[in-house]
């Protein structure tokens, strides 16, 4: 018997669990996602902490900057107390700040309150560091009173003169006008004295302008030349000639012929006896002894030249001057006047003889001349400068300046600053040119002569500064080598970049710079003036042709002692920047 079954259709069995393993797998990305959101908030927490704390850093780091600023402002010994690379640390609310001052001009904070300083500040807070840099530099204000082109608190007076200048005259008293000056420039005074039409543009009288002014008290710490005197090489009274001083060295033979050299001849001192110079074995009438007088020949200068002779037989003797030169190969000989001195008798021997030459002078030597060839004793050789005054002292004929200083040690101020202490005496600068700026004391008088080409060499320096009356009387337009016969721009010393070795250059006569005298100041040369010319007492001004050119850069670049010291420093604030 045949069974029917139902044949049923087999299906693959559910494993157990799968809903559960996706369950938990979903749960797993779910739990990472969360520890993912979880770590990306801390990363973000942390970074903006530390954004935060950057930012505050850079706070601290700017209180840094005002620190330094406010220490500037209200401690007037800060160059003292910060040194030059030195950090000062103070410590602020969460964090701390360290500041290093440097001066970039010479690494020294404390020496000049005119040099800048830059302030480095670097800024802790947490764990961030942050640097600010600033660069403060002196706000210089130049002195009220020292922009005008002329100023003194007495009195100013045009006396037949005529000035034209781009700047005003003050005067806190008066200004007065007499013999009919021609006054091209603006005035301003307490009262004013002549005809209005002397004044061809504005005149204003009868107010009160207070005017800060430098200090002329010579012995004060701020006196306006102190800098230059602190700063400068010292020109003592003994460095410069003057009138009235024997030239020749070595006159008498006391003990030897030291200074003298034999040309053609034999020279021997005389010790017993009359004390002299004997010279024999006088081969040529041009034996002689001699001796380089070349530091004192001025050209166009009157010279009286003696000495006592006594000869083996009757002969003519006379004073005698060689000069060689450059561009020619024979030399100039200046004689006086002949004298005929008899045999083994002294006779004195003297002329007056005027120096000239053409070119350079190259040497110059005193020559005692005798026409035969006798043996002769001679002795107080003398040679005097008729032309300058005992009791001036003078700087003429000469090139003084950053590259240049012909007289005592030759010592050269880089900077181009002399002092010239000349107690009691006058002082006469003439026929020169001059790249420095001169302070000058306890002179009588400084006096301006001649030609002058003074230009100094910082940055609207001053020219001249004296506590003493000065005389500007320069009388030509033009400095000419030609005329005094002197190069004043050979090798090391150039004029405008240029030099050479010949004597035919012309310079334009001018002051450049201030002129400031704690007395009175006369104003009667022609040579152009920059100013500003600033008196203690009375400016009169006698030019027929006078040019004050006030330099309007020296308002925003006053030199030192022309403004407030010390400065007050501003900050520059497009320096302030973030380093490294």
């Amino acid at each position: 018997m045949q069974t029917n079954r139902t044949t049923e259709k087999s299906h693959p069995k559910q494993r157990a669990g799968t809903v559960y393993i996706m369950a938990m797998g979903t749960s797993l990305i779910v739990v990472c996602l969360a520890v993912a959101g979880l770590q990306a908030v801390r990363v973000q927490r942390r970074f903006n902490d530390e954004l935060s704390q950057m930012a505050n850093a850079k706070k601290v780091a700017q209180a840094g900057i005002e620190f330094a600023q406010q220490r500037i402002v209200t401690d007037t010994s800060w160059r003292s107390f910060f040194t030059h690379g030195v950090p000062v640390t103070r410590n602020t609310t969460g964090g701390s700040f360290s500041v290093v001052m440097t001066d970039p001009d010479d690494g020294v904070i404390a020496n000049q309150t005119t040099d800048p300083i830059v302030v480095t500040s670097t800024g802790t807070f947490g764990l961030a560091s942050q640097k600010l840099t600033a660069y403060l530099e002196p706000q210089s204000q130049l002195f009220a009173a020292c922009r005008s082109a002329i100023y003194a608190p007495t009195s100013i007076t045009f006396n037949g003169c005529t000035i034209t200048s781009n700047q005003w005259a003050y005067s806190d008293s008066l200004i007065s006008a007499s013999l009919n000056p021609v006054v091209n420039m603006n005035c301003l005074a307490g009262s004013l004295s002549g005809s209005s039409i002397c004044f061809t543009r504005r005149s204003l009288a009868g107010g009160t302008w207070p005017m800060d002014k430098p200090d002329l008290l010579p012995t004060s710490s701020s006196y306006v030349g102190k800098f230059y005197i602190d700063n400068g090489v010292t020109i003592n009274a003994s460095d410069l000639p003057t009138g009235g001083t024997e030239l020749i060295k070595n006159p008498g033979f006391v003990t030897d012929t030291s200074n003298w050299t034999p040309q053609f001849c034999t020279i021997a001192a005389v010790n017993g006896g009359y004390k002299s110079c004997l010279v024999t074995n006088r081969w040529l009438p041009s034996a002689t002894p001699i001796q380089d007088i070349t530091e004192h020949m001025l050209k166009g200068r009157n010279y009286e030249v003696t000495f006592y002779v006594r000869p083996a037989n009757a002969e003519t003797f006379h004073p005698q001057m060689v000069l060689y030169c450059s561009g020619s190969l024979v030399p100039i000989v200046l004689t006086g006047s002949p004298v005929s001195v008899n045999k083994n008798a002294w006779k004195k021997v003297s002329s007056t003889i005027n120096v000239t030459w053409s070119g350079v002078l190259i040497r110059a030597e005193f020559h005692v001349g005798c026409l035969g060839l006798s043996d002769y004793n001679f002795v107080d050789a003398s040679l005097l400068n008729l032309d300058r005054v005992a009791g001036t002292r003078y700087i003429e004929n000469v090139a003084l300046g950053n590259t240049a200083n012909p007289f005592g040690s030759k010592t050269v101020s880089a900077n181009g600053v002399y002092s010239i202490n000349v107690p009691g005496e006058n002082l006469l600068i003439r026929d020169s040119r001059i790249n420095a700026s001169i302070v000058v004391q306890n002179a009588s008088k400084v006096e301006i002569g001649n030609a002058i080409s003074w230009e100094p060499t910082g940055r609207n320096y001053p020219a001249l500064i004296a506590n003493a009356p000065i005389d500007d009387l320069t009388t030509i337009t033009s400095l000419s080598e030609a005329t005094i016969g002197v190069n004043l721009n050979p090798a090391g010393t150039p004029y405008q970049g240029v030099s050479d070795t010949d004597a035919s250059d012309p310079y334009p006569s001018l002051i450049t710079g201030a002129i400031v005298s704690t007395g009175d100041i006369l104003l009667s040369g022609l040579s152009t003036l920059s100013g500003p010319v600033h008196s203690g007492t009375s400016v009169n001004v006698t030019s027929t042709n006078l040019n004050l050119n006030f330099p309007s850069d020296m308002i925003l670049n006053p030199p030192p002692g022309f403004f407030a010291d010390p400065p007050k420093m501003r900050l520059i604030t497009s320096s302030v920047q973030s380093a490294p």
